[in-house]
């Protein structure tokens, strides 16, 4: 999974097609392309190099361009829908205040194709230098999201003991007082609890989730990137009348090798957000507003 940061792309121009706008030199981050006689030619650029962004494929007119490599193939690029199919503010501020935090499931399965569709969709997400060094790992059906809870739990427990508050008291020098005390009053209390429940037959981790998405990426990408493509999946999980819940706790499962292992996340990769997914058993009716800790004009 990844790409190097030295491989390249390599765009290819059909000289019949291409009328020599000069679009796809305008809009090149890197200054691949370049004008020579009239017409674009692909160059080293100044920085990194071709890396599939497709930014020249998208803008020209003729659909002379296109880009092979970095995971980019000829025939990838599409066409884009109409404007007047965008989604108005109105429509889209309607989604983002109906979507909430489910944890409570309806006793049905999510059918294959509407993962596919949320996958798509979440694909489409802006992460990082292109393509995506992120990964999802894709929990369908309940006794699939069951079996990896119980693993996942069975982790946090160990975790749970094993920053007990002698090994907290001791990390405090290097976690700071902030750090110290969300440990100590926040991430540990909350460990405990879901390998406690788990024993007890709770599945407090991912509901009884019928689905259920873990994202990773690898040494390239910025740890932003999870974040990025979950918030896609989410939204894209409410266009779709699924209801989702991030799981922040699976950052925890960084270091749990054989876990890691047994759901094919690579070694290197960092695990970032996960996702339970599936049909809302309760209905919200209301909205509460939500407010930013501060906010400052310039």
């Amino acid at each position: 999974m990844g790409y190097g940061l030295r491989e390249r792309g390599t765009p290819q121009i059909d000289g019949a097609a291409c009328i020599g706008c000069g679009e796809c030199v305008a809009v090149c981050p890197d200054r691949v392309l370049q004008l020579a006689d009239g017409r674009p030619r692909p160059g080293a650029g100044e920085f990194m190099g071709c890396v599939a962004c497709g930014h020249c494929v998208s803008v020209c007119p003729t659909g002379a361009i296109s880009v092979c490599g970095r995971g980019m193939q000829s025939d990838d690029a599409r066409e884009l829908p109409p404007p007047d199919r965008r989604a108005t503010a109105d429509a889209l501020e309607a989604l983002l205040a109906r979507r909430r935090s489910v944890r409570r499931f309806k006793p049905v399965e999510v059918p294959r194709e509407t993962l596919d569709r949320l996958l798509e969709m979440t694909a489409t997400a802006p992460m990082g230098i292109p393509p995506s060094g992120v990964g999802v790992v894709v929990f369908h059906g309940r006794q699939q999201v069951r079996a990896f809870a119980g693993d996942a739990c069975t982790v946090f427990a160990k975790q749970a003991r094993f920053f007990n508050p002698v090994v907290l008291t001791l990390m405090r020098p290097f976690l700071g007082k902030a750090g110290h005390e969300a440990m100590r009053d926040f991430v540990r209390p909350l460990l405990k609890l879901l390998g406690d429940k788990w024993a007890a037959g709770a599945d407090h981790f991912t509901y009884g989730a019928p689905a259920a998405l873990v994202f990773h990426h690898d040494a390239l990408a910025d740890p932003a990137d999870c974040h990025i493509a979950a918030a896609y999946a989410m939204l894209a999980a409410e266009s779709l009348g699924l209801g989702s819940c991030l799981l922040g706790t699976t950052v925890g499962l960084n270091y749990a090798k054989p876990l890691k292992a047994k759901y094919g996340i690579p070694a290197a990769n960092k695990v970032g957000l996960g996702m339970a997914l599936g049909y809302p058993a309760v209905e919200f009716r209301r909205g509460v507003r939500r407010r930013l800790a501060d906010v400052r004009f310039m």
